[in-house]
């Protein structure tokens, strides 16, 4: 729930607090005001032009001090005094008659709609799940974000995406903001619920507790997984629009109010996860109390209760289960020959073993093979290309073996120039297989006779 942006900017604090103060604005409801106030605004709704008339008033009055099991020998009076103090508080507005014979006529002021909406609706609230809502924003976001691709006149953006965000967007927002409040007096009402179990008798309302913690803790979880898969897909909607608007003068208010909502859901799904994380604690704090609690109680009254209980069991009614399984006499059976024949096959090439010995003499061959190739045509010996060429060949568990052997057999081969003249100029690191091992060497271009 956010308070009006208008009156705000155009109202300061200091001054808000001095206009109420001018206007003298109090409220006063007890429960039996409450109900005759949603009482009179039910009555209104069965009206066509919603106005009430003081036989009405009195009806209702009289229904509501049934209800409340009230006295009827004042009724008539406490009945004008509600009236009264109703148009006092500026919940009613009185419209006075011709003439003495004609009763006055009243209506419900805007306050107090206000206030009859809040509780009438509450219910609405706490059944919508924030799935359905979250749903249809997102089916909402969706909708405009094609229309703001395909574009149009001034009136087409007013009509397809600025009124679509700020009547069907923002008002579901307002929805998701009432439900997680709607949910957070269902945390404090169970938190009650909860105390006043501990204070009567915390021994009989443990397994209490415990569901009421166990379904508000579902709650919340289905709240947390909801908000955590609907809020990414909501933000880049709402992101994509502002980027599709960005840039275009005639358009900033849309701008301005994407990011305004997007402000909304931000504040939306972190109540949400601080939430989550108050009741967690709180449920924590319970468990503890419970624990201590028997640990305190130790040889006192839980273990007098469980006493009493065992000693006048047979008073209650009670029954046994017994089940008896067939005993599990062998584990095997004794007549079974073990086999014991080998096995015998021939591996897949991939499985099969190979000795480093003859690893070793493939590489040598293989690189005496090229180094002759080499000294024949005179080139120089780049050891990078010719491990990239040979570690292609082999498993990565090789690699390193293979290297090693191969630029052992190629320093005995020969050396390079840059490295025999010292000039001081490191090789570059050049990478020789696909998981990102390098070597720094210098091409091996002087060769031993």
């Amino acid at each position: 729930m956010t308070i009006n942006s208008e009156a705000v900017s155009q109202k300061n604090i200091p001054e808000l607090i001095g206009w109420v103060q001018q206007e003298h604005f109090s409220l006063s409801l007890p429960s039996d005001r409450l109900a005759y106030l949603i009482a009179i605004a039910a009555v209104a709704e069965q009206e066509v032009a919603a106005e009430l008339s003081e036989a009405q008033l009195q009806d209702a009055f009289r229904l509501v001090s049934d209800i409340f099991e009230q006295v009827d020998e004042t009724q008539t009076e406490r009945a004008n005094n509600a009236i009264n103090e109703f148009c006092r508080q500026q919940l009613l507005n009185r419209f006075g008659a011709d003439t003495l014979e004609t009763s006055s006529l009243y209506r419900l002021t805007p306050l107090a709609l206000g206030i009859v909406n809040f509780y009438v609706e509450q219910k609405a609230y706490t059944n919508v799940k924030l799935s359905i809502l979250l749903t249809r924003v997102a089916t909402e976001i969706d909708k405009v974000f094609d229309a703001a691709q395909h574009g149009g006149d001034e009136n087409y953006w007013e009509e397809q995406v600025f009124s679509v965000l700020k009547y069907s967007v923002e008002d579901t927002f307002e929805r998701i903001d009432l439900t997680q409040r709607a949910m957070d007096s269902q945390q404090q009402s169970v938190k009650d619920d909860i105390a006043k179990l501990l204070h009567q008798d915390w021994s009989q309302a443990i397994s209490a507790c415990e569901k009421l913690l166990s379904e508000t803790g579902s709650h919340l979880k289905e709240l947390q997984d909801t908000l955590t898969s609907a809020g990414d897909q909501l933000q880049s909607g709402l992101l994509n629009i502002q980027e599709t608007v960005h840039g275009q003068s005639a358009l900033n208010h849309i701008e301005d109010l994407t990011f305004t909502l997007q402000a909304r859901l931000d504040a939306i799904i972190a109540w949400g996860q601080q939430s989550i994380d108050l009741w967690t604690r709180y449920d924590r704090h319970v468990h503890k109390f419970i624990r201590t609690s028997i640990d305190m109680d130790k040889n006192r009254a839980f273990s007098q209760r469980l006493r009493e209980s065992v000693q006048n069991f047979s008073e209650h009614n009670w029954r046994l289960l017994v089940a008896q399984d067939d005993k599990l006499l062998e584990l095997r059976d004794e007549t079974l020959v073990m086999d014991e024949q080998e096995v015998t096959g021939q591996l897949p090439q991939e499985m099969e073993y190979q000795e480093l010995v003859d690893i070793q003499n493939v590489v040598a061959a293989r690189i005496e093979l090229q180094l002759n190739e080499l000294k024949q045509q005179g080139k120089p010996l780049a050891i990078a290309d010719l491990l990239r060429d040979m570690l292609a060949d082999y498993p990565s568990v090789q690699h390193f073996d293979i290297a090693r052997l191969m630029i052992d057999e190629a320093c005995k081969l020969g050396l390079s120039s840059a490295e025999i003249q010292h000039t001081g100029m490191q090789a570059p690191w050049q990478p020789i297989n696909q998981t990102g091992a390098k070597v720094q060497a210098h091409a091996i271009d002087t060769y031993e006779e």
